[in-house]
């Protein structure tokens, strides 16, 4: 069983004022993507890891992270324009007996070992899973300022990643979806739109994206404590 997993750190990272792209914004002295590589370089069912980098930040990472992570089989290739082209040139680069596939967030590092081995084990299973948590607020639907409606919350989850596909399915999708320049804001939604089943497996909502300056602040505390007592 070959596991490979791609992890985008290709976006600009507007949100968060910085000189650095969020994802090379510093935490004890290591850019933010390295403690999400982390979890992958050493969990014992990944094979490859696959990082996609801005294309003006590959000749400066490509060495750091070589260095950094010497006893892993790592690449690093370029990012596309959007986050689903940088999936794309991913994905065919994945040598072809290539079994499961783990698309990541290059900003999400608090996937733990234990949802990513339940994640693959499902995945061998049903060909593809995403990761949830439910959602803990009321959702409303609005226009303008006023409530249309209120959502139901237990029909309602946070997505999440690693998304974990079967290789030959994921490719079989994006290759679909690039011939009618169909775009989504992540991979299962190719899955649904093709008509795929997407099964889910609920894990830690510890999970989260680091989308702006609070997220970040947030995300040094918890690994300067160590408080979910993964951190390298």
């Amino acid at each position: 069983m070959k596991n490979i997993v791609i992890i985008t750190a290709g976006g600009s990272g507007t949100r968060i004022k910085s000189e650095k792209k969020k994802q090379f914004i510093e935490i004890m002295d290591r850019p933010l993507l390295f403690w999400t590589i982390d979890k992958f370089a050493s969990h014992p069912d990944i094979n490859q890891i696959i990082i996609t980098l801005p294309q003006d930040e590959i000749e400066i990472y490509k060495m750091i992270i070589e260095r950094e992570y010497q006893n892993s089989s790592i690449s690093i290739i370029a990012g596309g324009k959007q986050r689903q082209d940088s999936v794309y040139n991913a994905l065919v680069t994945c040598h072809k007996d290539t079994d499961l596939v783990l698309i990541h967030d290059g900003v999400r590092p608090f996937i733990s070992q234990i949802d990513i081995s339940n994640l693959i084990k499902k995945a061998q299973q049903k060909k593809a899973v995403i990761p949830i948590s439910k959602v803990k607020n009321t959702i409303k639907k609005i226009k303008q300022d006023k409530v249309v409606t209120t959502i139901q919350r237990k029909d309602l989850v946070n997505a999440f990643t690693p998304q974990v596909f079967q290789y030959k399915l994921i490719k079989q999708c994006h290759n679909d979806a690039k011939k009618i320049d169909l775009y989504y804001t992540d991979d299962a939604a190719l899955l649904e739109h093709f008509g795929h089943t997407v099964y889910t497996l609920e894990c830690s909502s510890h999970n989260f994206k680091i989308t702006d300056l609070f997220d970040l602040e947030i995300a040094k505390f918890i690994i300067k404590n160590n408080l979910l007592g993964e951190n390298k």
